[in-house]
């Protein structure tokens, strides 16, 4: 396992995961997408498989309350583990997993 380095990047991946909030959920044909709020004050809208922060977070779910995301981050020692994280409703994060 390891990040896609080749890759374009997206946009809230300049912003470490504790700098974004999620600002409310909306449901459109059927999908749920997530606004996510940048440093800056800029909304964006988010759906799973977007990435967010700066160790290769995709996101993985969306409910009403929380954005969870996998990252990819370094082992240490030239390798690469998963870690969960959670961006909740009205910012702020829980502790990665």
């Amino acid at each position: 396992m390891q990040p896609n380095l080749d890759r374009v990047k997206q946009y809230l991946e300049q912003f470490p995961i504790p700098e974004l909030a999620m600002v409310v959920t909306l449901s459109q044909d059927q999908a749920l997408y997530a606004l996510v709020r940048d440093p800056a004050g800029g909304v964006h809208k988010v759906q799973v498989g977007d990435y967010l922060g700066t160790d290769h977070g995709r996101i993985t779910s969306i409910d009403e309350i929380e954005v969870q995301l996998m990252e990819i981050v370094s082992d240490g020692t030239g390798g690469w583990v998963e870690r969960a994280r959670t961006v909740t409703l009205g910012g702020g994060e829980e502790e990665p997993s």
